[in-house]
């Protein structure tokens, strides 16, 4: 078989962009010639190098004809769908590292604009075995789960939602505390890369968790506080001998979490002894052929209430997806992924989610990316918003996502 120019550009572009968005080292750049704004550090007396910055904007539409889905209005079409960023890093010393990300976001009810610390850190690379990092770190799990905002690192405009919810990143993506990292030589049988961290988790008052916990309690009793919640947990990649396939395992425990500290009732605030031990496990594959992409991902979560009384909770999600870049500014592809929220109600369409995704994307320029993708779905075990979907059946029904996003 011949490879001819334009196919080694597009294989080219393929891996780059994979391995660009994996290194995190430009947590928001644009692929191919995007740069970045420095700032010389020499006005100090310093030999310093300078600081790089980088940013994005992303606004995206959401549509979807029978219910409301990641926000309150979808069903008459939906702006809000914004992310944007900011980030700075600085390399002081030889092995050094110091990176920071102010990001504001808004998906419907959530995240409502607020502007957090993304994250901040600092690492130290004894050798390419052994690494360290300390500080608000993006927390590894699956393919995406540390570059949810890297719009460059997929094609598609929703992730599977089952794993990476739009609504839930301020709970999943970062991480207080610690980190160990580095990658294991396994001579003829590839390497191995391993990240262990522990640390807390901070939810937010206006990010997913929230939002599920307030839809699950009545109207008249209001969520007054989440308490941070400690979390330890690890992931290992096996790089194989075969180019561009890898296998991942991932897993997290929070143990006896207790998000919900205080509530309001028209009797007084109460304390709810609502703890829980949560144990998650995520099973990855990666194969980079030419231009094409496949992954699958299969995910469990297992919740067993500390109260006496409480019947555990199973939670599982899967996907498998393929994408072709046709070359250096097209790219299609598409997933089907299945959601259960509670595998003991798998039949209930209350509890499951099913959908077929199909996603185009543009790259005009090196630093404008825009995506355009149709989901056929059936089940609503993700809606969460309740009060606006007050119907719910297991008719199937349909949305559309487009997304556009400027980055430097």
């Amino acid at each position: 078989m011949t490879i001819t120019a334009d196919k080694v550009e597009v294989m080219s572009l393929k891996n780059y962009n994979r391995k660009f968005a994996l290194s995190l080292t430009a947590a928001i750049m644009a692929a191919g010639t995007a740069s970045a704004y420095e700032v010389p550090l020499s006005f100090f007396g310093t030999n310093m190098p300078p600081l790089d910055f980088h940013g994005f904007a992303s606004q995206g539409f959401l549509y979807s004809d029978n219910y409301n889905y990641l926000g309150n209005d979808t069903k008459d079409g939906s702006f809000k769908f914004t992310e944007a960023a900011l980030n700075v890093s600085l390399n002081p010393f030889p092995r050094t590292r110091i990176t920071a990300q102010a990001f504001t976001y808004d998906v419907g009810e959530a995240g409502k604009y607020d502007v957090v610390l993304d994250y901040a850190s600092a690492e130290y690379t004894f050798n390419d075995e052994v690494g360290i990092r300390g500080g608000r770190i993006r927390r590894p799990q699956g393919i995406y789960n540390d570059i949810q905002d890297v719009d460059v690192a997929r094609t598609f405009v929703l992730l599977p939602q089952g794993m990476y919810d739009a609504r839930w990143r301020d709970f999943y993506v970062s991480l207080d505390g610690g980190e160990f990292f580095g990658t294991i030589p396994l001579q003829r049988a590839g390497s191995m890369a391993y990240d262990v961290y522990a640390g807390f988790v901070n939810p937010s008052m206006d990010g997913g968790l929230a939002m599920q916990l307030h839809n699950s309690l009545p109207s008249f009793i209001h969520l007054d506080s989440i308490t941070p919640a400690a979390m330890f947990g690890g992931q290992l990649w096996w790089n194989t001998p075969i180019d561009g396939l890898r296998f991942g395992a991932s897993g997290l425990i929070l143990p006896s979490s207790t998000f919900v500290s205080t509530i309001q009732t028209p009797g007084g605030p109460i304390h709810p002894d609502n703890a829980n031990n949560v144990v998650v496990q995520q099973y990855s594959a990666e194969y980079l052929w030419r231009g094409w992409t496949f992954q699958s991902e299969f995910y469990f979560s297992h919740l067993q209430p500390a109260a006496a009384g409480m019947s555990d909770t199973h939670i599982f999600s899967w996907y498998a997806s393929a994408a072709y870049r046709f070359n250096k500014w097209f790219e299609a592809g598409s997933y089907y992924t299945e959601y259960y929220g509670d595998t003991s109600q798998s039949g209930n369409s209350l509890f499951y989610q099913k959908d077929a995704a199909l996603s185009l994307r543009f790259d005009p320029t090196s630093w404008w990316v825009l995506k355009v993708e149709g989901h056929y779905i059936r089940g609503t075990g993700l809606l969460q918003d309740n009060s606006d979907n007050p119907v719910q059946n297991d008719n199937g029904w349909f949305m559309l996502a487009v997304k556009t996003t400027f980055s430097f």
